[in-house]
């Protein structure tokens, strides 16, 4: 759940044209040292201190934005503010983004189909579609849109048969 605090900070970001490679490399970097984290979150740490580490450890092109963060107490954030920015940047290139969780691994005609049929239901040009194998599902698949499930496992047809079953 990306919070609007994160959709705020994702928001800047996007005004920024900062590459996404530079923006990936924060993540992981983030997500790899977390002293680093933690040492930019600490309040006891002075902000001149933080800066400074800022400016040794990240790309040039975003240091501006992770000084922001830190002078706010956001970076601890930064992963959701990561999310918000690709929700952004697929929104405005026309990007569906969808995850398929599959027993069997689906044929490329197959996934060709999907994004088709949602490229026409959702009135975009592209689909990036997340593939996640799920054996729970029995057998089938289940397809994740912005809120939306598509269920379409066995696994939720026994649940809807029993369901029904229970309100008889």
């Amino acid at each position: 759940m990306i919070t609007q605090r994160a959709f705020h900070f994702a928001k800047v970001l996007t005004s920024l044209q900062i590459s996404e490679e530079v923006i990936h490399g924060t993540e992981q970097c983030l997500l790899i040292c977390l002293e680093l984290t933690e040492a930019l979150e600490n309040p006891l740490v002075k902000k001149m201190e933080k800066y400074k580490v800022i400016e040794t450890v990240f790309d040039a092109a975003i240091v501006d934005f992770m000084k922001l963060l830190c002078a706010h107490e956001a970076i601890g954030i930064f992963e959701e503010i990561q999310e918000a920015y690709e929700a952004l940047t697929f929104e405005q290139r026309g990007i569906l983004k969808a995850k398929l969780c599959y027993t069997m691994e689906p044929e490329d005609a197959q996934l060709e189909q999907i994004k088709n049929m949602l490229c026409e239901k959702y009135q975009k040009k592209d689909v990036f579609l997340q593939l996640e194998e799920a054996p729970s599902l029995i057998g089938g698949f289940v397809l994740y849109v912005g809120g939306t499930e598509f269920d379409k496992s066995i696994k939720g047809a026994i649940s809807e048969l029993q369901k029904a079953l229970i309100e008889r």
